[in-house]
Parts: C-alpha cells; sequence; structure tokens
C-alpha cells in the first residue's frame, strides 16, 4: 500500500522548501521529463516554453515569499516563535 502525501494547507515556510521541486513541476505542466528542464534552466538546451513556465513558476515563489513570509522563518523581521509572556510579580500579589 502507498501513502499519499497530503498537503494540509498553507505554504512551506522557506524559500528552500519552496524552490524545491521546481524543475518537476514545470515538467508535469509541460509533459517532459525534469532532467530536460534541468538542462534547459542550465542552459544546455533552449526552450521557449519551458523557459516561460520556469519563469512564471519562479515569480509565483517570489510573490508566495513576500507576502507570506521572508524565507527566513520569520514574518517581516518578527520572530516566527511567540515571545513568552510573564506576569508581573505586582499583579500576582495584588490578586492574594
Amino acid at each position: 500500500m502507498r501513502l499519499q502525501k497530503v498537503n494540509r494547507g498553507g505554504h512551506p515556510t522557506n524559500l528552500a522548501s519552496l524552490i524545491r521541486g521546481l524543475y518537476g513541476r514545470v515538467a508535469r505542466q509541460l509533459k517532459v521529463d525534469p532532467s530536460y528542464v534541468s538542462r534547459v534552466a542550465r542552459g544546455e538546451r533552449r526552450s521557449g516554453a519551458i523557459e516561460v513556465s520556469l519563469e512564471r513558476e519562479l515569480r509565483r515563489i517570489m510573490a508566495l515569499v513576500r507576502t507570506s513570509r521572508n524565507g527566513n522563518n520569520t514574518r517581516m523581521g518578527k520572530s516566527a516563535r511567540p515571545k513568552a509572556r510573564y506576569k508581573s510579580k505586582n499583579k500576582a500579589k495584588a490578586k492574594a
């Protein structure tokens, strides 16, 4: 029995995750082999359709990075992990 990946929504949190699989996605869209897409990206082969698809996919990725996260697992300079909240001693004494 094959396990299938489940997309639980949202976007990957960093640029590396977004770019991983780029050639495969473009190859699937155009029904070509990912190695051919790789060769076109490196300049070993020429294909206008593949170049346009690569550019479109990279623009989509950059838009996701710009709008959701900055690629470093942080939201526009704010920490991705919430700061710990400590109760002040004065408030604790006031309630007692």
